[in-house]
C-alpha cells in the first residue's frame, strides 16, 4: 500500500463505535473513511458494486446475520486486497486467534475507546501484524494461525466445489435469509436456492441447521467463540 491515500471501510452495527472509528480516522494524515455499513451483508453488496475497494476494514466481531469471523474469512478468500483489523470488547485469545487465522491483520480493544486503533491502522497498512497492548498478548504468529486455517480449507478443496458454491456455503451458514443473501450477491432468490440445494446433496444434508452443522463440522465454516459474562 502507499502512504497516502489509505481507504478505509468500518463495519460494526453500533453507530456510537462506528462514529469513534471514524473520529479516529480523520486524525490520521493520509487516510480517510470510503464507506460505513452496519454489517457484514451490506459490505459485501458494496463490495460487489464498486470498482475501488478499501484497503483496509474495521471489522467488529460481534454482529447481527454474519459475525466478524465469517466476515473477515469472506473477505480474505473474495477480497483478498482487504487488509482487516478487528475491534471488539472481547480480549479473550480465542476471538484474536478466530480474527487472526481467518485472515485479520489487527486487532484493537474497545476499551478506552479504541485508542489505539490509528496506530493498528499505519502498521497494518505496512503489512504488520497488530495487536492492541491493552491486551497484554505476548507473542502470536499469524503464519501459524493462518496454516492451521489453510488445512481446513484444504478438505474443502477436495469436494471439487466451484467459486461459487464455495460462496454460498460461507453465507447460507449465516443468520441472514435467503433472500438477504440474494441481495448481497445481487441475484435472484431462485438462484441461491438452487445454489444451496446443489450444494446440500454434496454434503448430504436436508436442511438448513443441518448444512451449518455439517460445514461447521467439516472446518468449511466458522462462528466467532464470543464468551459472555453471566452475570
Amino acid at each position: 500500500m502507499k502512504s497516502s491515500n489509505i481507504t478505509i471501510a468500518v463495519i460494526d452495527d453500533s453507530l456510537k463505535w462506528s462514529k469513534i472509528a471514524e473520529s479516529h480516522i480523520n486524525k490520521i494524515e493520509g487516510y480517510s473513511l470510503l464507506v460505513k455499513q452496519q454489517d457484514g451483508f451490506n459490505f459485501i453488496n458494496w463490495c460487489y458494486h464498486h470498482k475501488q475497494l478499501p484497503d483496509i476494514a474495521i471489522v467488529d466481531i460481534e454482529m447481527p446475520k454474519m459475525d466478524g469471523v465469517q466476515l473477515t474469512d469472506f473477505l480474505t478468500e473474495h477480497f483478498p486486497s482487504i487488509k482487516t483489523i478487528a475491534i471488539s470488547s472481547y480480549c479473550h485469545i480465542e476471538a484474536i486467534e478466530d480474527m487472526i487465522s481467518g485472515g485479520a491483520w489487527g486487532y484493537v480493544s474497545k476499551l478506552y475507546d479504541m485508542k489505539n486503533l490509528p496506530q493498528a491502522i499505519i502498521e497494518v497498512a505496512k503489512g504488520i501484524l497488530y495487536i492492541d497492548p491493552i491486551l497484554q498478548i505476548k507473542e502470536i504468529s499469524r503464519e501459524h494461525l493462518m496454516k492451521t486455517r489453510e488445512n481446513q480449507k484444504e478438505q474443502l478443496d477436495k469436494l471439487n466445489l466451484s467459486f461459487k458454491q464455495k460462496e454460498i456455503i460461507s453465507l447460507y451458514t449465516t443468520s441472514a435469509s435467503q433472500k438477504e443473501i440474494a441481495n448481497a450477491l445481487s441475484l435472484s432468490t431462485k438462484t441461491i436456492e438452487n445454489r444451496v440445494k446443489n450444494v446440500s446433496e454434496i454434503l448430504h444434508v436436508n436442511n438448513r441447521q443441518e448444512f451449518t452443522i455439517e460445514s461447521l463440522r467439516r472446518g468449511f465454516t466458522r462462528l466467532a467463540r464470543i464468551f459472555k459474562s453471566l452475570d
